[in-house]
């Protein structure tokens, strides 16, 4: 055999060359299932660019589920890809309003930020900087003061997977809870998801539960979470006067 076989298609011409190229030694019924996966991945990876909406990217983000690591590379993490829209027509309404450019940029990377999100994917404010060719220092200020001027905390990669200095969103979620807010409601204002509200809630309950008869550092251990954040919940703990086992 000279070649794949005709007719097959993209998932023989894929088998012909694990087969020839590579010198894979599964079998027919293992190199089906991986064919069929590499084609879903480039399915899910791509998109027909004449369906995107005028001024809409497509863009790939880390997962949201992905968890950061020592010595952890982009390479080595689940990526997702995410339509986002760096231009929109509430930019255009705004720029007709008078708004000036760094009001209005504040505006759009709260937008690229959630748009991410409700995709599965976290942006950096590495990618945010990219996207609106600015620093990335100038996109930390933006997001400060967006979220100071509304209350909320953005979903992008820092306050999601923990990253930086920006681990602020589970302390607010908690607080909240701690003030009696109902969940939905710290949802819509921390623009997370009421599965990851009661998670966070959940975990500080554990925390609450030990504080006392450990250390934070076994509190880490025990719980397999970051000392930092067992820290963040003891300080609340202390500043509230939360009482054993809840609030």
């Amino acid at each position: 055999m000279t070649g794949p076989p005709v007719g097959k298609g993209v998932e023989s011409a894929i088998k012909y060359l694990l087969t020839t190229e590579y010198k894979f030694i599964g079998g027919d019924r293992v190199q089906d299932m991986l064919a069929k996966d590499l084609i879903q991945l480039f399915r899910q990876h791509t998109k027909d660019p004449w369906t995107l909406e005028d001024g809409q990217i497509l863009w790939f983000a880390v997962h949201i589920d992905e968890k950061p690591g020592p010595a952890k590379t982009l390479a080595k993490m689940k990526i997702v890809p995410v339509v986002l829209s760096v231009i929109h027509k509430e930019d255009r309404d705004m720029i007709a309003k008078g708004y000036s450019p760094r009001i209005l940029r504040r505006f759009k990377v709260a937008r690229l930020c959630k748009e991410a999100y409700k995709q599965n994917g976290v942006l950096s404010q590495f990618d945010l900087a990219e996207m609106l060719c600015v620093s990335s220092s100038t996109i930390g200020i933006d997001i400060r003061k967006y979220e100071k001027e509304f209350g909320v905390i953005l979903p992008y990669r820092g306050t999601i997977h923990d990253i930086g200095p920006s681990l602020t969103h589970k302390k607010v979620i908690v607080s909240l809870f701690l003030q009696n807010v109902a969940t939905p409601d710290i949802a819509r204002k921390t623009c997370h998801t009421q599965e990851a509200c009661d998670r966070y809630i959940k975990a500080f309950k554990r925390v609450n539960m030990v504080y006392g008869t450990m250390t934070p550092r076994e509190i880490s251990l025990t719980l397999d979470m970051s000392e930092r954040l067992v820290n963040e919940y003891i300080a609340l703990i202390e500043e509230k006067k939360v009482f054993k086992g809840g609030s």
